[in-house]
Formats: C-alpha cells, structure tokens, sequence
C-alpha cells in the first residue's frame, strides 16, 4: 500500500506554491530529523507528498478587498522563521522558551475562547471573523464561488487516493482544516463520491484549527443534518494540535465537539495536545505559524508513528 502524505495550507496572503511548499516540506522534514534520527532517512525515503495549494484563490481575494500584500518580504520572513526554528531542540518546545518569544501574549486567545460561545448566540461572531479571518468568513458565503474553488484540488487528488487505495496521512492547517473538514463529510455523503464510500483516511491531523469555535461548527458541512449524517464517515484516526495563544484555535479541544464520532464508531480516536508554538514572524511571536507547527515535536511523532504503521 502506497502512503501519501498530504498537507493543506491555512489562510491569509501565501507565496507562490513551489516556495510555500519548499517552506513546509523543509520544517516537516526538518523536525522529523531532529527527533528520530537514526530512523528518518529510512522513514523518508520514497514517501510521496502531495501540497494542496489553493493561494492564487486566497491572494485574489483579499487584494480583491483591499488587502495589501509584499510577497517578497513575505518569504523572506518565512525563511527567517525556519531558520530560527532549528536552533531549537526537541527539548527546547517548552512554556520557559515559549515566554521568551518576543511579544508572545495569551490576551487575544483568552478573549476569544471567553466570548466564543455568547457572541455566536448574539448573533455577532460572524462580523467579527470577517475582520479578523475575511477569507474564512468568505469561505463559508454561499452566495460566492470561493469555497468551491478552494476544496477543488483536495477533492480531486485525495478521491484518486483513496480510489487506489492508498495510505493517507492528511495534515491541515487553519483554514485548511475546515477544507479538509468539508471534503471528507462530502466524501461521506454525497453521491458522487460512493464509489470511494468504503474507503478511510488513516490519519487526519489538524494544527491551528478553528473547528472548536461555534461559529464555525454552525457552517460545517453537515452542520444542520440530523443525527450522525452531520458527520464524515471516513476518518479512521484524528489528532488536533492547538498551540498556546493561538488566537484562529482558541478552542483547543476538538474531542468534546465531535465526541458523537466516538460513540457512534465513525472515527476510532480523537485526541487533542496543546503545544507551544516558538515561530518568530516578523520580530514577534506568531502561535498561529504553520511552519512553527510542523517543527513541533507532537508534529514529527504523529508522522513518524504514521510511516511505522504497515
């Protein structure tokens, strides 16, 4: 059997693929060498990866509103970031080292996961993510084309994967993880997909989800069927990894949402781990960093403990 590992990026303004993906094949990699290293050239040797890109679609939209993006300081940043990153041991991924990061603050996050809930009752939490996460809100107007462009790739290359059998390790970042949400209940449910109705994801591991927040549950595909058809069917194994402070996973707990998966035998395991998240994006602390993830020791052990598995 094939093992594929697929990674999906999250929101906001993205370089160009070949870069982005250089990014976070390099931290991923990286990572893995840097906690198993007498195993990781073994374990890496011939694994296909497949990058989900979909920044032409983000990038178009947020300059569409008046966002403003320098790409080329952008990657620059990205690349500092890595390189600091691997100063770190895997010991290093600490609270000590974490609160010498610069500005590192948990106000936003504590704000949010204190208000998630009694906004989304007022009715209000859905203008304040169009001015935090505009393209989240955007992604879930059903009146735009956006979210159906943005899933477009994951749908087409992960139904060949599992026409073929295939071994999959799925790794989703922020937005990305409510894509990877999406595709997998459609996979589930919809009728074009019922040729791979049997077929199961190995591992789905979502880093810096919002899936927590209820907002966002409100606008999941399946969020207003009954019963256990709200859910996807093809998840053999889920792990979150929410950092510290990062404000887009306040909620950090993904067990406690989606615990009628458990019961209902749809998905074996749903485990969550918080973890400090050292990634430094232009002079300050960024919990959010997607690279600053994949680095992370909890990143490299759900890998390696998934490339093990026959």
């Amino acid at each position: 059997m094939t093992k594929e590992l697929y990674l999906i990026h999250g929101r906001d303004f993205k370089p160009d693929e070949p870069e982005l993906k250089k990014n976070w094949v390099e931290a991923l990699k990286y990572g893995i060498k840097r906690d198993f290293p007498e195993q990781a050239d073994a374990l890496l040797n011939g694994l296909k990866i497949k990058f989900i890109y979909y920044g032409e679609e983000s990038n178009a939209f947020l300059r569409g509103i008046g966002k403003r993006y320098d790409s080329d300081n952008d990657l620059k940043d990205r690349r500092n970031c890595i390189k600091l990153l691997k100063q770190y041991a895997k010991k290093d991924f600490n609270k000590k080292k974490y609160n010498k990061v610069p500005n590192s603050n948990p106000f936003k996050e504590g704000l949010a996961d204190g208000l998630a809930g009694f906004l989304n009752i007022l009715g209000v939490a859905d203008n304040l993510i169009t001015k935090v996460a505009p393209d989240m809100k955007e992604y879930w107007n059903h009146d735009s084309a956006f979210g159906s462009r943005v899933r477009h790739s994951l749908s087409k290359h992960l139904s060949k994967s599992f026409k073929n059998d295939n071994d999959v390790l799925l790794i989703s970042h922020s937005l990305g993880t409510l894509i990877a949400y999406d595709v997998l209940w459609k996979f589930s449910h919809y009728s074009e997909y019922e040729h791979i109705r049997d077929k199961k994801l190995s591992c789905l591991l979502t880093l810096g989800s919002p899936l927590g927040d209820e907002t966002v549950k409100d606008n999941l595909k399946g969020a207003s069927a009954k019963g256990l058809r709200k859910y996807p069917t093809c998840i053999k194994k889920w792990i979150n990894i929410a950092a510290e402070d990062d404000f887009i996973s306040h909620d950090q707990a993904i067990q406690n949402d989606f615990e009628d998966m458990i019961s209902a035998g749809l998905v074996n395991s749903i485990v969550d781990h918080r973890i400090y998240n050292l990634a430094e994006r232009h002079g300050g602390s960024n919990p959010h960093h997607g690279g600053g993830y994949l680095i992370h020791p909890s990143v490299s052990k759900a890998v390696v403990n998934w490339l093990k598995q026959n």
